[in-house]
């Protein structure tokens, strides 16, 4: 995994709520495309409970997870759903404040949630509780039923914690914080903090937060291919004249 984005959403302690942002999406899709990278999972954040997912969580990872499998086959059918939380009280034999796991939603969840009319929706009384629709059942053990709980539609994925280095880093401000929004001021103190560290600027650009933001400024067509392209290959040449422009949008001499 390379990046993560973090989309505008209105989610609170107890429901995942992303908004729709179509320009967003489509320039990200463009600059992940430019940089050789496609969308491979979902991450959701919780406070501690009981249960793994909710029905809702696991029907947007279904939609997602067909989207990817749409855009890239081999590497969409690879879709995993990871899941940051707190460590319980009971869990004695977890080190730390906090953990990560990973796991995937079902091919037959997949089919089922992105039909249509998904056959299912989460229980109005219990999260962890999917029901069916009027005219469908489930088939649990050989039992028909109107209800099942989560554990049927996801598997867990084992031995995540391998070496990785990615050649973008995440240290400029991330997107949609409200507390904290990507400006000019921000550009510029991040452009500053990179050089006083001895980065190059082909370091500094190598940011996918980074990268977003001056999708905004720069041309999609023109401007931003030539710079991904150039992060990708770690070509450090010839970047003096967008050096000079990005400067002048952060204020900088």
């Amino acid at each position: 995994m390379h990046s993560i984005f973090e989309p505008k959403q209105e989610s609170t302690a107890h429901e995942l709520v992303p908004l729709d942002d179509a320009e967003v999406e489509a320039r990200l899709a463009k600059l992940a495309a430019m940089l050789g990278l496609v969308r491979v999972g979902l991450i959701v954040a919780h406070p501690a409970r009981e249960y793994a997912f909710s029905v809702n969580e696991l029907l947007l990872a279904s939609r997602l997870h067909a989207q990817a499998v749409q855009a890239d086959g081999e590497k969409g059918g690879r879709f995993i759903v990871m899941k940051a939380r707190p460590v319980l009280e009971t869990e004695t034999n977890i080190d730390g404040v906090a953990t990560m796991e990973a796991y995937q939603v079902t091919d037959q969840c997949v089919e089922l949630a992105t039909r249509e009319e998904p056959t299912f929706y989460q229980s109005k009384t219990d999260p962890r509780v999917a029901k069916t629709r009027d005219d469908c059942c489930f088939v649990v053990e050989k039992k028909e039923q109107r209800k099942a709980t989560v554990e049927h539609f996801v598997s867990r994925v084992f031995d995540i914690a391998r070496p990785f280095q990615s050649f973008l880093a995440s240290s400029f401000t991330i997107e949609n914080r409200p507390t904290d929004p990507q400006t000019s001021e921000r550009m510029a103190s991040y452009l500053r903090a990179r050089k006083s560290k001895g980065d190059s600027f082909l370091l500094a650009l190598s940011d996918m937060h980074f990268l977003l933001f001056l999708s905004n400024l720069l041309d999609m067509s023109t401007d931003m291919p030539i710079i991904c392209s150039k992060v990708t290959e770690r070509d450090a040449s010839d970047l003096e004249g967008f050096q000079m422009m990005i400067n002048c949008y952060a204020g900088l001499d």
